[in-house]
């Protein structure tokens, strides 16, 4: 079965799978880079589907051929016009005996499963228009050559050592490339040597990451001087496609003016500024001088692009260039670091990655001290049609000759730090050190198990009951993640949710447990419409999405549940850096939500944020809950703030309790409701009912609301 989709500006893309799951997630990336999607489910119409579409980018799933996976690519390299596109392996092998032997057979690179969106994506966007450029090569015929002779961009397949093992067409009249009398000659032997050497290096490069790159080339012949873009693309374990685009104008110099800026930015371009790279770490070596590499990117940047559109996401860019230029500039330590080099040392190096180089280095302190000038330059909040946005950078820094002696590991190594700083760091920044690399792996196997967890509906809610002390009745249910891993078990929260968010999948997970929620609230009603609310948490990034509300109010009608029955709960500190929360706040009131303030007493509120909020009940912080166990300041605070709720009319819930002296306390200071272990662990969904029956149970066989007495036979019933 296959799904043609008209073509558009990228082209098509032709997907080979049988597996659902892989088809979705496949499609939705590509379509999101702009890609017509072709789907074939059965490897014997791969050729005509081929034929059919003229692919851009073939995807191939080893799974649809899983005794000869390289069998199934050798036959489609051999489809006339699948030569030399860019062919994707999805694999769950990624093994360098594996992905040695995909390489002989010519794939382009091999993409480990579970789909990393990010790792796709990115071979995605290395591929530019090279596959649509070549994806009407066929191999040379004569009747063919007028075609080819016209074209503008010559092709060649190159080998790592520099030999032009093959001339495939195109350019034919150009007098300084000349492409016909060159085929089977050395790359140093027609071309000047940093020529040849800037080729000889890109093409290891690009051998090396498995990723399409360009690159730009000046070459004379006679008087005659043109500049031309040279865009690689792999072919196999040892060898390359190089297409070679003139790019210069009539007077042979504009546009290779123009593309010495990015077009977005204006800053120095990836390909020049890595040429320039190569060139400060070659002068530090000869004055024994250090280099700092900082990794800067925007926290949560995606979010931005996908929630209020790309172009407010391309202005965000714009200004954290003009303001990390700024610091440069206004910078006493960025000006003596920098003063003998003129030359570009900030550059956009992909998405919202930038890359800051200072040479000249002297100390860490040094380091440390510009690293606090570029984040304290993003103090103020970006203005941006009319929205307000908080933007943080992260930064990874890596120090040569500590960290490396290469562009190549000095990059690597900042990214890191880079990813330690996002995930654990305090102040967003990080220098790199050698055991951030065990933890990277850590983080990242752990990721990918996570996205695999989504899938392979590994997580789980548990509900953790709220008691009421006046009746001793069920007044609520939290519900709780539970990652229930295959191997390690319960994984911890404090592990989960930081990657979630430093990662993005935050916003499926949290998605995943509105919905569950809800529909597991729907069915409790329909059995009980006496059956308590239940509410949810939030994270902050989940708070701060422009959806929320939609989100809930859809989980709700697909549900059945009726709003009073759900409750969401957010923290002070949340409410107080989302500009947008009152609006969202009162919005969910207005549905019928229930609003809870957890971990009340931090700090952030004042009582004049209680009343203007319509707030259905509040948590206390179990800091204070701990306290209360002795007489002294904690009593005193904790009492306070149940007398002052009270006063307003707002519920009071106390979390964290674990005694029975604790639950006297608070039931004689008038507090509302107590949660925590003294009754009862979260429990799984199909314990629920039977905790809930048994509390009826047990309330209507005493004549007394005695909670100790109710707790204790709770636990008998549940126990037996």
């Amino acid at each position: 079965m296959s799904h043609p989709i008209d073509t558009d500006d990228t082209g098509h893309a032709l997907v080979v799978t049988y597996d659902p799951n892989t088809s979705a997630t496949v499609s939705r990336l590509l379509e999101s880079s702009g890609y017509a999607v072709i789907v074939c489910d059965d490897t014997g119409h791969v050729a005509e589907r081929a034929a059919d579409s003229s692919p851009a980018v073939i995807v191939v799933d080893e799974a649809i051929a899983p005794k000869g996976p390289l069998e199934l690519v050798h036959t489609i390299r051999q489809i006339p016009g699948c030569n030399y596109v860019p062919l994707l392996l999805l694999s769950d092998d990624c093994s360098k005996t594996s992905t040695e032997r995909a390489y002989d057979e010519n794939v382009t690179a091999v993409i480990g499963k579970p789909i990393d969106d990010e790792v796709f994506r990115g071979h995605i966007h290395s591929l530019g228009d090279t596959g649509r450029t070549i994806s009407g090569i066929r191999v040379m015929r004569t009747s063919q050559s007028a075609v080819f002779r016209t074209m503008p961009d010559a092709f060649f397949i190159v080998g790592q050592d520099g030999l032009l093992r093959q001339y495939l067409g195109g350019a034919n009249d150009d007098p300084v490339l000349n492409p016909e009398s060159i085929e089977g000659h050395m790359i140093a032997d027609i071309w000047p040597p940093y020529v040849n050497k800037q080729v000889l290096q890109n093409v290891k490069r690009v051998l090396r990451s498995r990723d399409a790159h360009s690159f730009e080339i000046r070459l004379h012949r006679d008087t005659e001087q043109r500049d031309y873009e040279a865009r690689l693309l792999v072919q196999g374990r040892d060898k390359v496609l190089m297409v070679l685009r003139n790019i210069s104008d009539s007077a042979g110099s504009g546009l290779h003016k123009q593309t010495e800026e990015d077009t977005l930015t204006g800053l120095t371009t990836r390909d020049l500024f890595m040429n320039h790279f190569d060139s400060v770490i070659a002068d530090a070596k000869l004055r024994e001088r250090g280099i700092a590499v900082f990794c800067i990117d925007i926290d949560r940047f995606s979010r931005i692009n996908s929630t209020l559109g790309r172009a407010v996401g391309d202005a965000v860019l714009k200004v954290t260039a003009q303001r990390i230029e700024r610091c440069m500039r206004s910078s006493d330590k960025l000006a003596r670091i920098e003063d003998d080099d003129d030359s570009p040392s900030l550059t956009r190096i992909g998405g919202d990655e930038f890359v800051l180089v200072l040479n000249n280095i002297e100390s860490r302190e040094d380091v440390s001290t510009v690293a606090s000038r570029v984040q304290e330059s993003f103090a103020e909040p970006v203005s941006i049609e009319g929205h307000k946005l908080k933007v943080s950078p992260s930064i990874g820094i890596s120090m040569y000759p500590l960290d490396g002696d290469n562009a190549e590991d000095l990059l690597k190594n900042a990214r890191v730090a880079l990813d330690e700083a996002k995930v654990l760091s305090a102040e967003g920044r990080e220098f790199y050190s050698s055991t951030m690399k065990y933890r990277a792996q850590k983080r990242l196997d752990v990721k990918n198990e996570l996205r695999w967890a989504i899938e392979k509906d590994q997580l789980e809610l548990h509900y953790l009951p709220r008691i009421d002390l006046t009746t001793g009745h069920v007044a609520g249910l939290e519900a709780l993640l539970r990652w229930m891993h295959p191997l390690r078990g319960s994984v911890p929260l404090s592990e989960v949710i930081p990657l979630a968010e430093a990662t993005g999948l935050i916003f499926p997970i949290g998605e995943w447990v509105v919905r569950t929620a809800c529909e597991q609230a729907a069915e409790w009603y329909r059995a009980n419409e006496d059956a308590p609310a239940v509410s949810i948490n939030l994270s902050q990034q989940e708070f701060m999405r422009n959806d929320l509300v939609e989100l809930v109010m859809q989980s709700l009608q697909d549900s059945g549940l009726p709003p009073s029955q759900l409750e969401i709960e957010v923290t002070e500190g949340m409410l107080m850096r989302n500009r947008q929360a009152d609006a969202m706040l009162n919005e969910l009131d207005r549905v019928g939500v229930g609003i809870v303030l957890d971990d009340f007493g931090q700090g952030h509120s004042s009582i004049a944020n209680l009343t203007s909020r319509p707030i259905k009940a509040i948590k206390i912080d179990r800091t204070f809950i701990d306290g209360v166990r002795e007489p002294g300041e904690q009593q005193a605070i904790c009492s306070a703030m149940i007398a002052m709720s009270r006063e307003l009319g707002i519920t009071v819930i106390a979390e964290g309790v674990e005694s029975q002296l604790q639950v006297e306390f608070l039931r004689e200071r008038g507090c509302d409701a107590v949660q925590g272990f003294l009754y009862t662990e979260p429990l799984p969904v199909d314990k629920v009912p039977e905790f809930l029956e048994t509390c009826e149970q047990v309330l209507d066989e005493t004549t007394v609301v005695d909670l100790n007495t109710v707790r204790q036979q709770i636990f008998v019933k549940t126990a037996g």
